[in-house]
């Protein structure tokens, strides 16, 4: 009767343990989409950042996500540098870790180019010539990461599928038509001896730069 009974509380414990795991195991767990696009606009302080999603159409649609420093990791493709949202600049390509169903949580893991903060370079001045087929263009420098400079001519090139272009003060890109002698802010990276354009800031005719550090003299930039 004993080995009976010890048989069956065996039984018993054998059937609640399996059941235990096949409930486990029925759990789904939620997949994770990697998200390519490319950086509209980042804002650090509100936690946002916008995404174009489809490379491929000048209308691709675009997708706002959350971001913090605390819980969103920032990797480049080898995972050899230490990256965070800060060095995120808008004209990026990025790959976004989205968890299916969860698309308005905050944002795990971001994927990015191999370029932190102080790789970007700004330089803002009168836009002289530009070529939106070819995507170059020439701007008359009056300042350049915060150095005024007179009479300097520096030469940029850009993907005319992707650059992003915004209006200032809105961080929102906008459709425009970039004409000769606006005032704009260019958003850059040096690339294979040459300068490229991420981003294009496009400044109201009243705008003025009244922060100065010191002037330079002329010169040519390609």
């Amino acid at each position: 009767m004993r080995v009976n009974f010890l048989k069956m509380l065996s039984g018993v414990a054998a059937m609640v343990l399996f059941s235990g795991i096949s409930a486990h195991a029925s759990v789904a767990i939620p997949a994770v989409n990697q998200v390519p696009g490319r950086i509209m606009w980042v804002d650090v302080k509100l936690g946002k950042i916008q995404i174009k999603l489809n490379q491929s159409s000048g209308t691709g649609e675009r997708k706002d996500y959350r971001i913090t420093r605390y819980e969103t990791r920032v990797k480049d493709p080898s995972d050899k540098k230490f990256l965070t949202i800060d060095d995120l600049r808008a004209g990026e390509i990025v790959t976004l870790d989205v968890i299916d169903g969860q698309e308005d949580k905050i944002i795990g893991k971001i994927v990015a180019e191999s370029l932190e903060a102080s790789d970007f370079q700004e330089a803002s001045g009168q836009l002289q010539v530009i070529d939106g087929q070819a995507g170059t263009l020439t701007l008359q420098e009056k300042m350049r990461n915060g150095v005024v400079e007179e009479s300097n001519l520096s030469n940029f090139f850009f993907d005319p599928n992707s650059i992003v272009v915004l209006q200032s003060p809105s961080i929102q890109p906008v459709a425009l038509v970039l004409k000769t002698g606006d005032q704009v802010k260019i958003q850059f990276v040096q690339r294979d001896g040459r300068q490229q354009a991420y981003s294009i800031t496009l400044f109201s005719p009243e705008h003025t730069t009244t922060t100065t550090v010191t002037t330079t003299t002329s010169r040519t930039q390609s």
